[in-house]
């Protein structure tokens, strides 16, 4: 079976950069891999809610991502294919769609 590719896309716009997305980046490229590729992204329109984060394939979105977060998201969502659901963006992924109340 082949392991899964992943994108990791880091809002480095003004307003996340202010809220230190370049710290989250930078936590991402650690755990940088033949099956990671981790890349900086203009402004993904999410000002409100950065630091932003999207992983593709999935299109899933994570706000408010600190570099504490990172090695969680490694782990549970690209090591395990669970979304870390504290982080997800309720604009993407609104609680009903996830089976929450």
């Amino acid at each position: 079976m082949v392991s899964k590719r992943w994108l990791v896309q880091v809002c480095r716009h003004r307003s996340c950069d202010r809220g230190g997305s370049a710290a989250v980046l930078a936590a991402f490229q650690q755990h940088q891999s033949p099956n990671i590729l981790v890349a900086e992204s203009d402004c993904m329109g999410q000002c409100s809610a950065g630091p932003t984060v999207k992983v593709m394939p999935g299109n899933t979105w994570y706000c408010r991502v600190t570099p504490g977060d990172v090695p969680r998201i490694v782990e549970e969502h690209l090591g395990k294919g669970e979304l870390v659901r504290d982080r997800l963006h309720p604009r993407f992924h609104p609680p009903d769609d996830l089976g929450n109340p």
